[in-house]
């Protein structure tokens, strides 16, 4: 850090002077970024989150840190010393550890069953309780640190800019340590380094004592989480947790059960072995002969250990981008491995499929439903079309399992299963349905495939398959025509509509279905908006414009409202396009958990050079604007392709770069001179922006447009920018 504060002096445009105090930015910075990662991914796990509850999240971490830069305006300080900052520092750094624990404290306590199931009301109190203190401690920091340098030339942009070098310092920090720490001890090891780091500068002694402190309780973060977590569980014993570039893999104890869970989601359990006898039969006789089959999802399950009992079979690839998983599965049932060739592939599916030339009789695919972004990738045409390529011959088959219900289909999952249903017959020349437990979808190019049971009891007398729970009495009561005739009449009720990467469906049906767990009910609304598509566009354009004109009146302040707008409205673009970016990652590689540090740091980059050049670039924050619309565009134009992970960097970057010129040359557009009063508002607005952008995505944009209507939309909002500041004679530069 002291390399960075010694680089930033150098680098910078501007001459600092050395007495300038440019590490308690740096530090804000890197605490913001760092807790907010953490945390942020914490509360997730905590209420088996998706995009939905991320981008709520989010939106209340940034509200709370507008919120916090408001309170300057309310809480008078007098006089801004450097140990008024160092104190309100420290506070901060105290509190993200006591906010971790915090929050399966309060999950075990509000939640129905065990943290499992949290209704809305809940979780909204649990993420306000958990992220207010260190949220609005950040926001109040960032005023305070204007004044400190106020007796230089545009402060404003200096605090700006040394605050997103301390949150790029915060994104490499835990891109490197997220291979070694788990979440808690990176939080711990965060304030040791900060504290230090005050230390080496401000030399009181009170730092380098707490310093040592937090050394201390570092040797012991593991128990202390490891034991603040396992409440998380009750009544359940919990006996590991594994943190990983994907998440946490959590493994419990329940009267002689094992429940495995990934993310806080239930994923399987370990005396399941009906179960997995019927799933597995029910696939094995749609092949008359298979010898390799890939397996993705259902190792926890049992599926692998039935799959084994297959004579014909001469090679198993199990697919897993979890490596903890496999190891816990070697390592707890090491005779599984040793009984048959089994190869275990430790990649992300989508990864390893497109650079693999392998073929198979028989791909079986068993994951939670299309509940995240990221899970309903396995469940779009393109997937599909993927798999089908991977196939053997005509005879091979690919089979996909959805939730299904015991006697009646609620109507969001008889839904789900319609998209799914429309979407893999659009790929599949011969399609079956066997509902069982979960209901399995059957694609194949041969009509050998078939849900009769006289066949299915057929087959498996003639392969010896009967066991304990597989029977012909379970044939006959999963294949009756009742209940295949009931099934499809279930789903035949809805339009067909088909599910994909940019289009995500299956995804909110699966939201809805969620919901009525928690009792409730949004299908009137959502079936409105999604028919009224439009309506919802022009209700969020008038937020959009609402929200810039009340701040101006609510503050006070002298700033027009074509730079409020402008200020508000970039950051809500430019949110919403990086996780948009971020969207697209999860959809093309799935491991969004370990390049989000690394999208964090490519940001901040691309918008601290933004500030840095505003002076040297000459364009018109107009053309800023129109070369905007011209990058989303092409975004528009190759969102549907695989893009390389360097193209999605490089549109960050340039993102960042164009919000950081845009932020810059409005707020030298402001006559007045820059002011810790001015740098108030100008942050509050930025971050009040980006706040609206995360909850607009998630609640509003994602569910019902699509991935490519919203970067449309995006380009709408732009346009108006650029009719709102229309000077034909200083379009090109200022």
């Amino acid at each position: 850090m002291v390399f960075l504060q010694k680089l930033v002096t150098r680098i910078s445009p501007w001459e600092l002077p050395q007495s300038m105090p440019i590490h308690f930015p740096l530090i804000s910075g890197f605490i913001s970024s760092v807790s907010q990662v953490i945390l942020l991914r914490e509360l997730m796990i905590a209420v088996n989150g998706n995009e939905i509850i991320f981008s709520f999240f989010l939106s209340i971490w940034l509200l709370l840190v507008a919120f916090g830069t408001f309170l300057h305006k309310i809480i008078k300080i007098k006089k801004t010393t450097r140990k008024n900052i160092c104190l309100l520092i420290l506070f901060l750094l105290l509190f993200s550890p006591i906010q971790f624990l915090l929050i399966h404290f309060l999950t075990l306590k509000l939640s129905l069953i065990s943290g499992l199931i949290i209704d809305i009301p809940t979780l909204i109190l649990i993420a306000f309780i958990t992220l207010t203190p260190g949220c609005l401690l950040i926001g109040f920091l960032f005023p305070l640190n204007c004044r400190l340098f106020s007796n230089l030339q545009n402060p404003v942009h200096k605090v700006y800019i040394l605050e997103c070098f301390g949150m790029i310092l915060g994104g490499i920090y835990f891109f490197l340590f997220i291979l070694f720490m788990g979440n808690f001890p990176l939080l711990v090891l965060m304030s040791f380094i900060s504290i230090f780091y005050l230390w080496i500068y401000e030399r009181k002694l009170k730092f380098l004592v707490i310093a040592v402190f937090l050394l201390i309780l570092l040797l012991f973060s593991n128990s202390i989480f490891s034991k603040n977590y396992a409440a998380h569980y009750i009544p359940q014993s919990l006996v590991s947790s594994q943190d990983s570039h994907y998440g946490r893999f959590d493994v419990t104890d329940s009267e002689q059960q094992q429940n495995y869970f990934r993310n806080g989601m239930l994923l399987a359990n370990s005396e399941n072995k009906n179960y997995a006898e019927e799933m597995v039969n029910f696939a094995l006789l749609q092949h008359p002969h298979p010898q390799q089959i890939l397996l993705i999802g259902g190792l926890l399950n049992g599926f692998l250990r039935e799959l084994q009992k297959e004579n014909s079979l001469n090679k198993i690839d199990y697919l897993e981008m979890e490596k903890n998983i496999i190891e816990f599965y070697e390592e707890n049932f090491p005779q599984v491995k040793s009984r048959q060739k089994v190869n275990f592939i430790k990649q992300d599916p989508v990864k390893y499929l497109k650079n693999s030339s392998e073929k198979y009789d028989l791909i079986y695919v068993n994951v939670p439903d299309p509940s995240s972004i990221f899970l309903n990738r396995f469940y779009t045409s393109e997937f599909f079309t993927f798999l089908k390529s991977h196939l053997q011959n005509e005879k091979s088959v690919f089979l996909i399992t959805v939730s299904n219900s015991a006697n009646f289909l609620l109507p969001e999952l008889a839904e789900l299963n319609s998209i799914i249903k429309t979407t893999f017959s659009e790929i599949f020349e011969n399609t079956v349905v066997i509902p069982a437990k979960k209901c399995i979808y059957i694609g194949s190019s041969n009509n050998y495939i078939s849900p009769d049971p006289g066949i299915l009891i057929q087959r498996m007398e003639q392969r010896d398959k009967t066991g304990n729970w597989f029977n012909s009495a379970l044939i006959d009561d999963v294949c009756n025509e009742f209940r295949l005739k009931d099934f499809q009449r279930s789903i035949s009720r809805f339009d067909p509509v088909k599910n994909t990467n940019l289009n995500p469906k299956a995804y909110l049906l699966t939201i809805l279905f969620w919901t009525k767990h928690l009792n409730i009910s949004l299908s009137n609304v959502v079936n409105f908006l999604k028919i009224n598509r439009l309506i919802l566009i022009f209700l969020i354009l008038i937020f959009i414009f609402l929200i810039p004109y009340l701040s101006k009146k609510i503050s006070g302040n002298t700033i027009n409202f074509k730079q409020n707008f402008n200020i508000f409205s970039i950051s809500f673009i430019a949110l919403i396009s990086e996780l948009v970016l971020i969207y697209l990652i999860q959809i093309n590689f799935g491991f969004v958990y370990f390049v989000i540090a690394i999208f964090t740091i490519t940001f901040m980059l691309g918008l601290s050079f933004g500030f840095i050049i505003s002076e040297k670039i000459r364009f018109s924050i107009s053309l800023l604007f129109l070369i905007f619309i011209f990058i989303l565009f092409v975004l528009f134009l190759v969102s549907h392709s695989v893009l390389p992970l360097i193209m999605i960097f490089l549109f960050n970057t340039s993102f960042a770069i164009l919000e950081g010129l845009i932020l810059s040359k409005n707020l030298s557009e402001i006559k007045t001179q820059e002011t810790s009063k001015i740098g108030t508002f100008f942050y509050f607005l930025d971050t009040l922006g980006a706040t609206s952008g995360g909850f607009v995505l998630g609640f509003f944009l994602l569910p019902f447009l699509g991935i490519k209507e919203i970067i449309a939309f995006l380009m709408v909002i732009l346009i108006m920018n650029l009719i709102l500041r229309m000077k034909f004679r200083n379009f090109f530069v200022d």
